[in-house]
């Protein structure tokens, strides 16, 4: 690891990577995978890192090139499906929560539930793009319930509407 202080081309990258493989006695050829963050000066056809990289391995085609996985989750939390389904269920526990009896209420139905392992749900407030995963696997699982509830007291709710259960399902994994 390190820092480029000056320029960060495709050139500068490679340079400084050799560098620091050089200093630490590893063999580029056997290098399999790069991870990047898919910024133009990694990922550029004729002059990313990758591409120059590919071009001083012994074996150019065996080099796979990934995006970074925490850079596409912080895609997918910022697109649109992700963001209508966690303001909907934000919607839904915070109409619960907001109300003391209403979040009794619902506390007492998780209690007598056999399948229920947790007995509360939680509230939400602007969260991080890592935590909202934990926040839709949280309602996920007690979507039953908060149906039977809100369905009790004739409110309709988008957790019970067969489209939105599959964003949700979706955003959740």
């Amino acid at each position: 690891m390190g820092t480029l202080t000056e320029r960060t081309r495709g050139i500068d990258v490679l340079n400084f990577f050799k560098e620091k493989v050089c200093k630490v006695n590893l063999n580029l050829s056997n290098l399999v995978s790069v991870c990047t963050d898919g910024a133009p000066y990694m990922m550029g056809k004729h002059e990313g890192f990758v591409a120059l990289l590919r071009r001083d391995l012994p074996n150019p085609d065996t080099l796979m090139s990934f995006h970074c996985i925490l850079h596409q989750q912080n895609l997918c939390a910022e697109s649109a499906l992700l963001s209508d389904t966690l303001n909907g269920v934000i919607g839904v526990m915070n109409y619960i929560r907001a109300n003391a009896m209403r979040h009794r209420q619902f506390r007492q139905i998780l209690q007598y539930d056999d399948e229920t392992f947790s007995v509360d749900l939680p509230y939400h407030s602007k969260v991080r793009w890592l935590s909202q995963g934990q926040v839709l696997e949280k309602i996920l699982s007690l979507q039953k319930q908060i149906g039977n509830f809100l369905g009790d007291s004739n409110i309709s709710c988008k957790l019970s509407e067969q489209i939105f259960a599959e964003m949700l399902l979706f955003c959740a994994m």
